[in-house]
């Protein structure tokens, strides 16, 4: 019997010829050189390949195959064979198709299935579809083409690569300085030929939608957040004479746009944050203001009083919210405490920040007043879910020319890549051995150092091939006529490792939680110093930076305690330190967004029924040991509303406590009936008695929708203790 004829993947029935598997695997298998500097298969080992992939199908007597098929059947073959030539594993991986099943797709199509509650701020629609279609696509592709032993230790769940589905294409967050775009005007494509080139800003509404374009135009090339330092400062010298009336419209204009910008990354909002002084920085006073693609002669320092007339129009904008009475949850404010502007004669704009915080909880603060944030040797800033992002004349040689932004450098801080640890489980491992539970750690801090260096190369052919054009723009310059910088220097990108369930850990490794025991405390403290002493000497080895950190972990800490709990290694002992309902164990293995959890970070344990002094007197002593960030979080009840006793539980936090980042969450009840929002979490809308109300709270880092969180996190806003102030 002559063989089948085959359906090919692109739509044709041709003859069955085995010199086109042949062909497949002499192309297809180059790839083994460029990203496992492994040599292509040989063209006599294609052959015998071919030969017994064409025996196999000469037996089973099919009428047709299809491209696919024959793929399948090579790709067992190659299997088979690996167990002798290990290389033929990797062949395997470069062969194989990824995608979804049928099903699997249909259950995107109709909001649920693949990872449909993964990220909180995607709303079900036909981007999000897209998306979520695509997302499932790259994950794959890029396990596939990764080292092994870095694909199984995501997959088993010892570390998590965040954003892994633009792992290939992106970078991680950027923290943008305006400055750059004042300056040189906005390219929105970062080429000019599928977008119009918008000069620098002459008008204070332009200079307003420059910046909101920009955070969308940034989110298209990078994976994560998106803001801006010194926001206030910035745009300072577009309002000198301007009425107060038409600067707090301009900040209206600004929050609108950012929340009904609905098109990033698969129908989003950009997520966005801005940096909030209410007065200029004693760094900043003598640097010249950039405004109108021009360079000076004023100083910012001469831009004060529009600095604190645009910092409360930002403020009271955020205090009335939107037409509904909801809180704009992007751009996220981040109110920069220094000490300047921690003094008697700004009490009235701090008053007013508490006044929104009495009402929706929503803002952020970013403390400059602990000594290891460094206030006045250099720049800092709070980006994306609490990633801390600083610049000094002793990390950077350039500094000065950045600040003074000479011949158009600026200053670039933001995240290359995430890659959080699985804390309670290297416990587990240990058993009880401090020296075995720091190697552990150690050798997880490798792995993701394995990591950067794969996204590094994969990211070094996007850059080449032009494909992250705005961040890697170079505008001609205004006044030479020269290319200026490019928008993004990637070399600054931070490394950011990641932790997840400290106390977890030693509860497990020392029989308590972080809230029960001071030795606990001295446990986590001791591995997080150590493990700081190892980032240094990576840093150090790697040329590149790394950065330890708390990691937002919205879907991770959910991820790590179901693999610890399915593992037939870990589930016993997870079992005993798992936060949330764990009577559904059993069904974990079927489905996989379950109401359980591990603790954020260096949190204590959310359901923890202890005084909010205490709470900070635990949680602020890992604040200088991760030097890539972390958040406190002050859960607080329906009857916290009063500015005055708020702002002073913040100067209390700010001047006695390492705390550097923080907020506090209320959790709020909006009405589709009536449309109108009320405090607490409650079953009907207090105003029009309708049960049609949906909750809105604090999830890691941004407030959103509760409907769209895990199980895991809806578990622990359930679990949350909180506190009256």
């Amino acid at each position: 019997m002559g063989m089948p004829m085959v359906h090919t993947t692109d739509g044709f029935l041709v003859p069955w010829d085995k010199t086109r598997i042949v062909a497949m695997l002499n192309k297809e298998t180059q790839l083994a050189e460029t990203m496992f500097d492994i040599p292509a298969i040989s063209e006599l080992t294609a052959e015998r390949l071919a030969d017994e992939v064409e025996r196999r199908f000469r037996l089973t007597k099919p009428r047709f195959v299809s491209g696919p098929m024959v793929r399948e059947v090579t790709n067992n073959l190659l299997l088979e064979w690996s167990n002798e030539v290990p290389e033929f594993g990797i062949y395997r991986n470069l062969l194989t198709r990824v995608g979804v099943p049928i099903y699997d797709a249909y259950q995107i199509d109709t909001g649920n299935g693949f990872e449909s509650k993964e990220n909180a701020n995607l709303q079900p629609n036909p981007e999000t579809v897209h998306k979520k279609k695509a997302d499932r696509l790259s994950k794959e592709q890029y396990l596939l083409l990764m080292d092994p032993k870095l694909a199984k230790a995501h997959t088993d769940g010892d570390i998590h690569i965040h954003t892994l589905e633009y792992f290939g294409t992106r970078p991680f967050c950027q923290d943008w300085d305006l400055r750059y775009f004042l300056y040189y005007g906005l390219i929105p494509d970062g080429q000019g030929f599928r977008s119009s080139v918008a000069g620098p800003a002459k008008q204070p509404e332009v200079a307003i939608l420059h910046s909101v374009k920009v955070l969308a135009a940034g989110q298209t090339n990078f994976s994560g957040g998106q803001g801006f330092m010194y926001y206030t400062m910035f745009l300072a010298p577009y309002l000198r004479g301007l009425p107060y009336k038409r600067i707090k419209q301009l900040a209206q204009m600004m929050f609108y746009e950012l929340t009904q910008t609905y098109v990033t990354r698969g129908g989003q909002l950009v997520f966005s944050n801005i940096q909030l002084p209410m007065g200029v920085p004693k760094i900043w006073r003598d640097v010249p203001a950039v405004k109108q693609g021009q360079v000076g002669p004023e100083t910012y320092g001469d831009y004060e009083p529009e600095v604190q007339m645009f910092f409360r129009a930002i403020t009271e904008v955020s205090l009335e919210g939107d037409a509904w009475g909801k809180p704009f949850n992007f751009p996220k404010n981040e109110n920069y405490v220094s000490p300047e502007f921690f003094k008697s004669e700004y009490d009235d704009l701090w008053m007013l920040v508490h006044e929104a915080v009495g009402k929706f909880g929503s803002p952020y603060f970013d403390n400059m007043l602990p000594a290891y944030r460094g206030y006045g040797n250099g720049i800092s800033c709070y980006q994306c879910c609490a990633y801390q992002f600083s610049n000094t004349p002793e990390t950077d040689p350039n500094f000065n020319e950045k600040l003074w932004f000479e011949d158009g450098q600026h200053f670039s801080m933001g995240g290359w890549q995430v890659v959080s640890l699985n804390m309670p489980r290297i416990a587990y491992q240990s058993n009880g051995d401090y020296d075995k539970l720091l190697g552990l750690a150690k050798d997880k801090m490798r792995l993701a150092m394995g990591v950067y260096e794969a996204k590094r190369r994969w990211m070094d052919k996007a850059i080449e091939g032009n494909m992250i054009p705005f961040a890697t723009q170079t505008p001609k310059d205004p006044r030479t006529g020269k290319k200026g910088p490019p928008a993004v220097d990637f070399n600054e990108l931070v490394n950011v490792i990641g932790v997840v369930g400290i106390n977890e850990m030693v509860q497990y490794f020392a029989g308590n939680q972080l809230h029960e025991s001071e030795d606990s405390i001295r446990l986590a403290v001791k591995l997080l110093l150590d493990m700081e002493k190892f980032r240094k000497g990576l840093e150090m080895r790697s040329g590149k930076q790394v950065m330890l950190a708390r990691t937002p972990a919205e879907s991770t800490a959910q991820t790590f305690a179901v693999k610890d709990l399915v593992s037939p290694h870990y589930r016993n002992m997870a079992r005993k330190m798992v936060k949330g309902d764990t009577s559904t164990i059993q069904s974990l293995i079927k489905k996989r967004d379950a109401p359980v959890y591990y603790s954020n970070g260096t949190h204590t344990y959310v359901g923890a029924k202890i005084s909010l002094g205490k709470k900070i007197d635990i949680e602020h002593k890992f604040f200088p040991i991760l030097s890539g960030g972390n958040i406190f979080h002050a859960w607080v009840g329906e009857s916290s509303s009063d500015p005055e006793a708020l702002y002073k539980l913040t100067q209390r936090i700010c001047r006695n406590s390492q705390i550097g980042y923080f907020s506090y969450t209320k959790d709020l009840t909006v009405c589709s009936s009536c449309q109108s929002t009320g405090t607490g979490m409650l079953d009907a809308c207090p105003k029009c008695g309708s049960t049609n109300v949906r909750h809105w709270s604090r999830i890691t880092g941004y407030y959103t929708d509760v409907t769209g969180w895990n199980e895991g996190k809806r578990q622990e806003l359930r679990d949350r203790y909180r506190v009256s102030i």
